[in-house]
C-alpha cells in the first residue's frame, strides 16, 4: 500500500457539551485535540444507527417507498429505512421496516456494506441490505407519525431515475451501488 506511513489522524476528544435534545437526535459540542496538539472544536450530531433495504419481488422488480422529507421540502424515491430500536439487530431492524413501510415481507436476506451519510458531523452507521420479498404484500404498518407509500420499480426505472436525477437520495444510490458491485 502506498500510504503505508501514513500519520496517526485520531482526535482527541477533550471535553463534551450536550447543546440540544431532541426526539431523534441530539447535538454535542466537543473540544478536541487534534494530533499535533492544536485545539478545535466540532459539533457533532447524535442519532441512533439504522438500515437501509433495497427490496426485491421474486418478479425481479424493486420495491422503493415515496416520502415527503421536510428537510428537503420534497417527496423522495429512497430505499426502505428506518432506525434502529435499542439494542436490535440490523438484519431483525431491516425486516421489520420493510414489512411496516412495504407490506412485504422479507423471504431471504443479504448484508450489503455499512455506510456514514455525512462523516463530518453525524455519527449515524446504515446498515445496508438486499431483501428478498414475499409474494404479495399484506397491509403497511406505519409508525403513527409516517406517510410512506411503496413504488415498484424495474432496475432499468431505477437505472433510468439515477441518471435523470429523480432518484438521488444518498443511502439509496450507496445501496444501488452496493448491490450492483455485490451482485
Amino acid at each position: 500500500m502506498e500510504n503505508a506511513n501514513m500519520p496517526d489522524l485520531t482526535e482527541k476528544t477533550l471535553a463534551c457539551e450536550r447543546k440540544y435534545t431532541g426526539k431523534i437526535i441530539s447535538v454535542d459540542l466537543l473540544d478536541i485535540e487534534l494530533p499535533d496538539g492544536r485545539r478545535a472544536k466540532r459539533e457533532v450530531i447524535r442519532h441512533g444507527n439504522a438500515v437501509a433495504v433495497l427490496a426485491r419481488r421474486a418478479d425481479g422488480k424493486f420495491v422503493f417507498v415515496k416520502q415527503y422529507r421536510k428537510a428537503a421540502e420534497e417527496a423522495l424515491i429512497e430505499a426502505i429505512a428506518g432506525g434502529l430500536e435499542a439494542g436490535e439487530d440490523p438484519e431483525e431492524g431491516a425486516r421489520r421496516e420493510t414489512a411496516e413501510e412495504t407490506g412485504y415481507d422479507v423471504t431471504g436476506i443479504r448484508f450489503l456494506t455499512t455506510i456514514i451519510c455525512t462523516p463530518g458531523y453525524c455519527e449515524e452507521r446504515i446498515h445496508i441490505y438486499l431483501a428478498e420479498l414475499s409474494a404479495s404484500p399484506h397491509a403497511q404498518d406505519q409508525d403513527p407519525d409516517e406517510n410512506v407509500y411503496p413504488v415498484v420499480l424495474t432496475e432499468q426505472e431505477v437505472e433510468d431515475g439515477i441518471r435523470n436525477g429523480t432518484i438521488f437520495d444518498a443511502k439509496t444510490l450507496a445501496a444501488w451501488l452496493a448491490y450492483k458491485l455485490n451482485a
